[in-house]
């Protein structure tokens, strides 16, 4: 990605959904807010072809199929990463993983566990042994009300062979994992795969509430719907590891319609997007040929990708143009400005080792089925192998 460009999503506060809103005061938020932004990223790999006596090293540039959030999140391998992400105008720092949270798209939480001894073991093993334990223990409570799993606190999440809660409080369970700590950053890998709409949007709109709260919010979505969609601050579309939009997110639609993209009348603006990036859509079908049936892609496609050209368009445009001045903006404000605060888990071996024997011990008793299969499967291996 050659060029400058900011990702920062804030969401507006909403009422719905029984969660409890905490907002805080304009002078409160704007002091927590925290704008992550990247700068010139890619990603590169060495991979060796050839015959044994004759091989070559080849250095092929990957962005495009590796996912950005987790480049954004310090999640990713710096070897072969070239570029920058700035936390508020400055260098991500070290432990940056520790100020923030991620939420990836499959489950971490163990279902033989209730919604409480899964948060209880997150703060074990994450927060300060400093912290008492009756501090920890509220810590625990509280996110259990802001997420609205009170309910079914002691509930155990559930397996294959377990009934447990429902999807949306499971979602919200992997969550409450991460906002243990308190970050200022969350990221989130599609937070609605596997769930249905209503649950979906109710995942969103807790999010959103968690924005005015002070909380960045920063995630991957496929396909939303426009109820979803509707929510969102700020969109970024990607296609081939180049950036085809970057601003808000209402007004893209209006953006496309300027560079010849129409959206259809009841059309979802997410459908609408991806038609257009992939090439596929009504709008793109009616904007190949001009009145007199010339084709007018044609004959740059020869040169350049469908993902290239709109990329070019986007970086011609009022939108870029907009981005680049607000980061040349961060990057002034930010020199009188102080850092992100730090975090560090301080947490011995001994300590975590004592967590996850006593987590591995309950699963083994809360979940027997799969404990026997365990053992059945050990002796037959021991009787094979001799």
């Amino acid at each position: 990605m050659a060029h400058k460009t900011q990702v920062k999503i804030q969401m507006a506060e909403s009422s719905e959904n029984g969660v409890p809103s905490r907002k805080l005061p304009a002078q409160d938020l704007d002091r927590r807010a925290t704008t992550v932004t990247f700068h010139n990223i890619c990603y590169r790999v060495k991979t060796k072809s050839g015959f044994i006596c004759n091989r070559k090293t080849v250095v092929k540039d990957i962005l495009r199929d590796i996912k950005l959030l987790d480049v954004l999140a310090a999640r990713k391998d710096p070897h072969g990463l070239s570029g920058d992400v700035l936390i508020n105008g400055a260098p991500q720092p070290a432990n940056f993983k520790c100020i923030s949270g991620y939420v990836v798209q499959d489950d971490v939480v163990m279902g033989t566990l209730t919604v409480r001894e899964n948060f209880q073991f997150s703060a074990a093993l994450r927060l300060s042994r400093t912290v008492r334990e009756q501090e920890k223990e509220e810590r625990v409570n509280q996110i259990i009300k802001e997420l609205g799993l009170t309910k079914v606190a002691d509930s155990k999440v559930g397996t294959q062979f377990i009934r447990g809660i429902s999807g949306g409080e499971r979602k919200r369970t992997n969550i409450g994992m991460e906002l243990i700590t308190d970050p200022a950053i969350l990221f989130l890998d599609e937070p609605t795969t596997g769930l249905d709409a209503s649950t979906a949007n109710a995942v969103l709109l807790l999010l959103k509430r968690m924005s005015r709260q002070g909380k960045t919010i920063i995630f991957s979505i496929h396909q939303p719907r426009y109820t979803i969609f509707k929510l969102f601050d700020n969109l970024t579309l990607l296609a081939a590891g180049k950036m085809l939009y970057h601003g808000p997110a209402q007004d893209a639609i209006e953006y496309f319609k300027t560079i010849g993209y129409e959206c259809e009348s009841f059309n979802n603006p997410a459908d609408f997007f991806l038609d257009v990036i992939n090439g596929d859509s009504t709008a793109v079908a009616s904007n190949k040929t001009d009145d007199t049936g010339t084709d007018i892609i044609g004959e740059s496609s020869r040169d350049t990708t469908l993902a290239e050209q709109l990329a070019e368009k986007y970086f011609s445009s009022a939108y870029y143009h907009d981005t680049k001045a607000e980061l040349e903006k961060l990057a002034f404000s930010s020199q009188s400005e102080t850092a992100v605060r730090e975090i560090t888990y301080s947490t011995s071996f001994f300590h975590q080792l004592k967590w996850v024997s006593k987590r591995t011990f309950k699963n083994l008793i809360g979940n027997p089925q799969a404990s026997i299969a365990q053992v059945i499967l050990s002796i037959e291996r021991l009787m094979l192998s001799d």
